[in-house]
């Protein structure tokens, strides 16, 4: 290798990398572009080699599925090492594959979280959507499985043969996503893939979510253009159930199942009357307010100060129970 690009190279190469990584790494790059580890040019310098696309999807063959191919491409041809540009490059240098590599493998969070954003967006922008999130972890999730099977690594175990690859896929994507907060810190969701609807009567029916689609839970209060209670599955007017916001009735409409839960119709009758509701939840009890001790002398201080400018004084001022002068 020339001077030319080792030198620019020695400072990333040495504090990230072994000398034995730094031997497979040149390796693997001078695989990609075909050529010789010691071309040169008449002048003696270094030939400037460079990945394209084509190049990468040869050298990774059906190892990895195309889509995150085409992702891993735009992840390595938007490291910019020298820092003049924000803009992709039409291939991939040596200094960028080091960079990328450096970033992925031994970098911080915000290094690491920049390479996986130009993943995701496959483009320059500074933000991506929700629905870009998802495709790019079903995508990530898909080709780990895939790159497995080609080592024979997961034994006897093949995803084609489960019940509905496609589904388990999209159902680990949405748990994995699950958590994600949004820029203004509230959840990107109402509801995720672990809610379920149940029956107990006239028999136990437990159904999840089936992935068709994420209209998991709705809930809203106090509108005028939009309906008031909460729902789960389905859409609006005809979820799997639905509880208006005055809690006095709802309806389950589910012709012959809910596309959310796969679930039938959970009422005898679409629309019901609600005869009683039991909320759970789950985690420590909130504290009792009136379990502490407090005395009515200290309650209402606005009804005091009106029943004080009408002239009204109240007799048991300064009178206090036994037990609370006791602690005082």
């Amino acid at each position: 290798m020339g001077n030319v690009e080792s030198h620019g190279l020695t400072k990333s190469w040495r504090s990230q990398f072994t000398s034995d990584e730094r031997t497979i790494l040149d390796h693997v790059f001078d695989t990609m572009t075909g050529s010789q580890p010691s071309e040169v040019t008449k002048s003696g310098k270094a030939v400037q080699k460079h990945v394209t696309l084509a190049m990468l999807k040869a050298f990774v063959h059906e190892a990895v599925l195309g889509t995150m191919t085409v992702r891993l491409y735009n992840g390595l041809r938007s490291i910019d090492p020298v820092k003049k540009t924000d803009s992709y490059s039409d291939a991939i240098s040596k200094k960028q594959f080091v960079a990328f590599l450096s970033h992925v493998m031994r970098g911080t969070a915000e290094e690491k979280a920049f390479v996986i954003q130009r993943m995701i967006s496959q483009g320059v922008e500074g933000s991506v959507k929700g629905r870009q999130i998802k495709e790019f972890t079903e995508d990530l999730i898909s080709a780990v499985i895939h790159l497995l099977q080609d080592e024979n690594m997961l034994r006897d175990w093949f995803m084609d043969k489960t019940a509905d690859s496609v589904y388990g896929t999209f159902r680990l994507a949405t748990n994995l996503m699950s958590q994600l907060k949004a820029n203004d810190g509230q959840d990107l969701t109402a509801g995720d893939s672990k809610c379920f609807l149940f029956t107990l009567q006239p028999k136990l029916g437990i159904y999840n979510c089936t992935g068709y689609n994420d209209h998991y839970m709705y809930l809203n209060h106090g509108q005028q253009t939009m309906p008031n209670g909460l729902g789960m599955g389905g859409q609006f007017h005809y979820f799997g159930l639905w509880v208006d916001g005055d809690y006095g009735g709802g309806h389950s409409k589910a012709k012959p199942r809910c596309t959310t839960y796969n679930s039938p119709q959970l009422s005898a009758q679409e629309h019901f009357v609600i005869d009683s509701m039991e909320l759970w939840r789950v985690g420590n009890p909130p504290e009792d307010p009136l379990s502490q001790p407090k005395s009515v002398l200290d309650s209402e201080p606005e009804a005091q100060a009106l029943l004080h400018m009408i002239g009204k004084i109240r007799m048991s001022d300064g009178l206090r129970d036994p037990s609370e002068e006791g602690e005082e």
